[in-house]
């Protein structure tokens, strides 16, 4: 049953099915994965090549058209309506070179920043560049929604493709999220914004006391300018947190200083290493493994995805549509920056989780009411697979109060979004992105008691250091209260403080400082 305290708009999600609006995710989000494909050439290759699902959505293996790349794309779930909440879906895709010959690292290859120069097959899609031709936007042309059949697309490079090196096309599912006044805060949770409506006015202006807007004075140290995301213009939100499987596929990409730059241990470990939690094995259901170990300074670690602690990497249960936890600030940033996204702001958080013109309701959390259901890794149906579900079911159903963040962890990105779900039973935010609240802590920039002014929203280059690092001016150095970054939403470990949307608590601790089992993330980018 709908809560009826939720506006009638907020109930839309991704189908409308004639009077009754509902929320719909086949097969349970079935191998929620990050898919990628890759052009195989060169016969030094050490990553396999692959089709991979996310919402049943599949990358044709790419190949070389008179300088350009073409393959297939396909999804389900796919909407567009001008109705609710009146936004889409869409996937952020991506191309990464590699010089046949070469040094064996992966290299972002730019596309034309100019939407009639790529094209789709069969009417249904349309191909929209960006500006910085960092990537393209594949989405719905008109209004409409269900599942996407194969289409051919075609994807113009900035420098002509050369059909002797190799190629890996990447996509990841987004969410657009209007342009549209909103409120910032319900001034009742620990550190509340004080329910200040977000408007165009106020995005123009920017704040000249960065403190203005919160309960308890608790913000930037100087003013936030017009430049800062504010959350009143238009974006696009990754529908998942990101999962295990693609952080090795970010991980199995980079050279070898670039994953010692990113990894707890050396990537030149004994096989079945743990390189990104705090060594103990499946510590807080994080599977990922060294498979393959790397030569120092020449040859890159094979990473993959081993959760039952069986040898065997890969498999149905190894956890690779799992949230990524320990993932530090930098980690996140790093990702963010190599994917081409940006970190969102806490702003833009809240407005990702409340919706446009929706009243603020107090202590509500990311479905916009109270209902609040305990799900936990340790009450599982296929446990580690791409089905895994929680044994509980009803509103508000999210991964939270874990007693122990070693034993438990997070559970699979979308994990309460079933066939017929409505948007409090699947936990999804106003406009369709999953797992706001709980799970993993997400994060943004903001907090309180530092300057955070500088950061003006700039995309990520699809490029990164040398050493692992990510390099785009302006983005906070470090989270957890210390110069830039705050975690919010609560996590798999949290009480029901932490899950609120409202809720700024943890700004005052390290969670994001260092690799913790209970911090993964998203990202955002302005289109």
């Amino acid at each position: 049953m709908q809560n009826q305290n939720l506006p009638e708009n907020s109930k839309l999600i991704f189908f409308l099915d004639k009077q009754k609006v509902s929320f719909k995710e086949k097969k349970f989000m079935q191998q929620k994965k990050w898919f990628k494909t890759l052009l195989v050439l060169c016969s030094f290759l050490y990553l396999n090549s692959n089709s991979s699902l996310a919402n049943n959505l599949i990358i044709g293996s790419p190949t070389v058209v008179s300088g350009d790349l073409q393959f297939t794309i396909q999804w389900d779930n796919s909407w567009n309506t001008v109705v609710g909440p009146g936004n889409h879906d869409a996937v952020w895709v991506f191309v990464k070179k590699q010089v046949c010959g070469g040094n064996q690292s992966w290299d972002h290859a730019p596309l034309s920043n100019v939407s009639g120069n790529h094209s789709v097959t069969g009417g249904v899609l349309q191909v929209v560049a960006v500006n910085d031709g960092v990537g393209v936007f594949i989405r719905r042309s008109t209004t409409g929604n269900g599942n996407i059949s194969s289409s051919t697309v075609t994807l113009a490079l900035q420098t002509a493709a050369n059909s002797v090196d190799n190629f890996q096309v990447f996509g990841i599912e987004m969410v657009n999220i209007p342009t549209g006044n909103f409120i910032l805060g319900e001034g009742v949770s620990q550190y509340s914004f004080n329910g200040t409506t977000i408007t165009a006015a106020t995005q123009a202006a920017g704040f000249a006391n960065a403190n203005a807007y919160q309960s308890s004075g608790y913000g930037s140290t100087s003013a936030l300018p017009a430049a800062f995301p504010q959350g009143f213009n238009s974006f696009y939100c990754m529908k998942y947190e990101v999962s295990q499987e693609q952080y090795v596929k970010f991980l199995n990409s980079l050279s070898f200083n670039q994953q010692v730059g990113r990894t707890n241990i050396s990537p030149a470990s004994a096989i079945g290493s743990w390189p990104i939690q705090n060594a103990s094995p499946n510590n807080a259901r994080n599977g990922i493994r060294i498979m393959t170990p790397g030569v120092a300074t020449t040859t890159p670690a094979v990473y993959g995805c081993d959760l039952n602690v069986n040898g065997t990497f890969n498999e149905a249960a190894d956890g690779q549509n799992i949230a990524c936890n320990w993932l530090s600030w930098q980690d996140l940033m790093t990702y963010l920056d190599w994917v081409g996204l940006r970190p969102m702001t806490e702003m833009e958080y809240e407005k990702v989780c409340r919706g446009s013109g929706v009243p603020a309701v107090a202590n509500e959390y990311a479905w916009g009411s109270t209902n609040l259901l305990q799900a936990t890794s340790g009450a599982l149906t296929n446990g580690g697979q791409g089905s895994e579900v929680s044994t509980a079911s009803g509103n508000g159903l999210c991964a939270f109060g874990s007693s122990n963040s070693t034993t438990f962890g997070p559970l699979r990105c979308g994990f309460s979004a079933g066939a017929a779900t409505n948007r409090v039973q699947a936990g999804a935010s106003f406009y369709g992105v999953m797992d706001m609240t709980g799970n993993v802590f997400e994060q943004c920039v903001g907090g309180y008691n530092f300057n955070f002014s500088s950061f003006n929203g700039l995309n990520g280059d699809g490029t990164i250091s040398a050493n692992g690092f990510f390099n785009t001016a302006n983005w906070p150095i470090s989270g957890g209260g210390q110069s830039g970054g705050i975690a919010r939403g609560g996590s798999f470990n949290s009480g029901v403080n932490e899950l609120k949307i409202s809720d700024r608590g943890t700004m005052t601790n390290n969670f994001n400082q260092s690799k913790q089992a209970v911090v993964g993330g998203r990202g955002v980018r302005i289109p």
